[in-house]
């Protein structure tokens, strides 16, 4: 996570996209969420939030209409959180620039709310650790703690149990965001019994432990992809739109709707974004990124 901290108490911070290299849904628990075992990795595509200091309040604005300005904003909610922790009575006007699409198993606003954290954390030299800060991430949602972390990493429990893995490195990649979303809690439920552990006898993790970048990339899996497309069949025709481009695998993120592809080659990647992007109209070309 990239900062710009200047002298008039302002900060700048890049906040970057996830994407699910694998996501295995274990088993739902007693309070109504599921254990999961997943691979996260962080790439290229990010978003931009500059945080200044105010007299009072949370003022929060962004150049998508889309995104709440209220306090089911996740960065007001990581503000509010911190305010309310350390007693903080300054306020705050946060400013999101968007790139990463909402509603897209992207993280997009879960990198928002771990950019303020950390800019904030630096901003009010709260001097919080790591876990501090992830302590706070968790309550506002289960892919924040991962987006403190970055990199390439196993997430387990809700999410929120996090082991830092060897670095995935991928240069050439596609991200599909259809004109759809898919309700995260829809997608879970949509999973069956049988589905658990479903993909248990994967072995990506060995993959990445041993480098073999190519293995993992063919090795890519998500449960929610399954339970996705009995809801919106189109997820399979975007990953056929991938695979006939050239793309050596294609996934879901997370709960979707995103789609990403891998490519061999810079070369086959822009000309499959060519004819694809005449096709869609929410197309990225990205790359992974690791700290």
């Amino acid at each position: 996570m990239k900062e710009i901290m200047n002298r008039n108490k302002g900060i700048k911070l890049s906040s970057y996209a996830k994407i699910n290299l694998f996501l295995d849904v274990i088993n739902k628990r007693q309070d109504g969420y599921h254990n999961i075992k997943s691979v996260m990795q962080e790439i290229d595509l990010h978003d931009e939030v500059q945080i200044n200091e105010s007299e009072s309040g949370i003022i929060i604005s962004c150049d998508n209409y889309n995104v709440p300005l209220d306090e089911k904003n996740t960065c007001y909610k990581a503000a509010m959180l911190i305010k309310e922790k350390f007693n903080i009575n300054l306020g705050v006007s946060i400013s999101i620039k968007k790139t990463i699409p909402t509603e897209a198993g992207l993280a997009g606003g879960s990198g928002n709310a771990a950019a303020v954290i950390k800019g904030l954390n630096k901003l009010w030299n709260l001097g919080m650790s790591i876990d501090e800060m992830k302590e706070i991430g968790i309550k506002i949602g289960a892919d924040v703690p991962f987006c403190l972390t970055g990199g390439t990493c196993l997430c387990e429990g809700v999410g929120d149990k996090i082991t830092e893995l060897k670095s995935f490195k991928w240069d050439n990649i596609i991200i599909i965001k259809p004109d759809f979303s898919i309700s995260t809690p829809l997608a879970y439920k949509n999973v069956t019994d049988k589905e658990y552990n479903y993909y248990e006898n994967n072995k990506i993790l060995d993959y990445i432990n041993n480098n073999d970048y190519h293995n993992t990339c063919i090795s890519v899996a998500n449960t929610l992809e399954i339970a996705a497309i009995k809801l919106c069949p189109q997820i399979s025709l975007i990953k056929d739109d991938l695979n006939s481009s050239g793309a050596i695998s294609s996934l879901m993120t997370g709960s979707g709707s995103s789609v990403y592809g891998f490519y061999d080659n810079n070369a086959l990647m822009l000309a499959a974004y060519g004819e694809l992007a005449k096709k869609y109209n929410k197309i990225f070309i990205t790359k992974t990124a690791n700290n």
